[in-house]
């Protein structure tokens, strides 16, 4: 296994921005909030340019609208960048999202689906505490949501495989109508919020592993995220196929990794991801990903920012970094 720690001190030497910068001390090095370089550090990026535009699109309300869309990438750029949950920005952000959870906020928002219970029943609570649990995973009232979800889950997969009538019938039951449109447990946001945190695992070992051997070997992409199979080894650019197709898998593959089937696969995508390095041991992007974490530098004109930018997005993969 390659020497992380090695990785990141060479880009540490880079002189990096002060993003990229701080995510190196605090993510990979170990500098906490206790002192004053941590201090320092998180001045500066609160003091970036990247963070007061963040600010500034936010409403008094707490979001960036439009929220499905628009606030989710904000969110998980503002937490990319390196913020804490008591950063102003996403301190208001959990308060409008429990203010939804609880019925007294909306997304001024909506979309025609073929029963019109779907969207504020179904979509809009799994979103909201999807976006809640990678702000503040704790949360108290994230309980009931992803207990919800996670009872479907063990419904679709009871038998070892997945059952997508017993899912749909199951999330009829439970939410009393009828669509064409349920909600798969290999989703998006089901995926985030079910995720194993530190103090909790929300779903038993043996649906844990079928579920993630669903994501890896049966489905043709995760919506949101990545339009092809897991399962492809995808490589960081050819002539043939643009290189930030390798940003979206890599992405795609840190939501999986989260659970505990991953374990099995874990090797072989892992050797497969470092064997992607250049010639000095780092990895580089030749072309901007049009993603919530890109970029960290201040600007991407220099081979040396695409080559820190593009390293620490898999050194956060490797490292078990979930990348939302």
């Amino acid at each position: 296994m390659v020497d992380l720690s090695a990785v990141v001190d060479k880009l540490l030497d880079m002189e990096p921005d002060p993003i990229p910068e701080f995510i190196l001390l605090k993510e990979f090095k170990g500098l906490g909030p206790d002192s004053r370089e941590y201090q320092n550090a998180y001045d500066r990026v609160c003091g970036h340019r990247f963070v007061k535009e963040i600010e500034s699109g936010q409403n008094e309300r707490g979001f960036w609208p439009p929220f499905h869309g628009y606030s989710e990438d904000t969110i998980k750029r503002s937490l990319s960048l390196g913020l804490d949950k008591e950063h102003p920005c996403l301190r208001k952000a959990s308060y409008y999202l429990v203010k939804v959870l609880n019925n007294e906020e909306s997304w001024d928002q909506s979309e025609k689906q073929d029963n019109i219970r779907w969207w504020p029943e179904m979509f809009v609570p799994l979103v909201s505490a999807a976006m809640l649990s990678i702000i503040d995973p704790h949360h108290e009232i994230l309980e009931q949501h992803r207990h919800r979800w996670a009872s479907f889950t063990e419904v679709a997969f009871s038998q070892g495989n997945y059952d997508k009538q017993a899912e749909s019938k199951a999330q009829h039951d439970y939410f009393g109508f009828v669509t064409k449109r349920t909600i798969p447990a290999y989703g998006y946001y089901n995926l985030l919020l079910l995720a194993p945190t530190d103090k909790a695992y929300f779903l038993s070992d043996a649906t844990d592993r079928a579920l993630v051997d669903y994501a890896m070997n049966e489905i043709d992409e995760i919506y949101y995220v990545y339009n092809r199979p897991l399962s492809e080894l995808v490589p960081i650019g050819t002539e043939k196929r643009d290189s930030r197709d390798f940003c979206h898998w890599l992405r795609a593959l840190s939501l999986v990794s989260q659970f505990k089937g991953w374990l099995k696969y874990k090797e072989r995508y892992y050797e497969w991801v470092l064997s992607q390095r250049n010639e000095e041991g780092l990895w580089e992007l030749p072309k901007k990903p049009r993603r919530f974490d890109f970029p960290l530098s201040d600007s991407w004109r220099t081979r040396k920012n695409r080559i820190i930018d593009s390293t620490i997005m898999v050194l956060r993969f490797l490292d078990n970094w979930k990348l939302y």
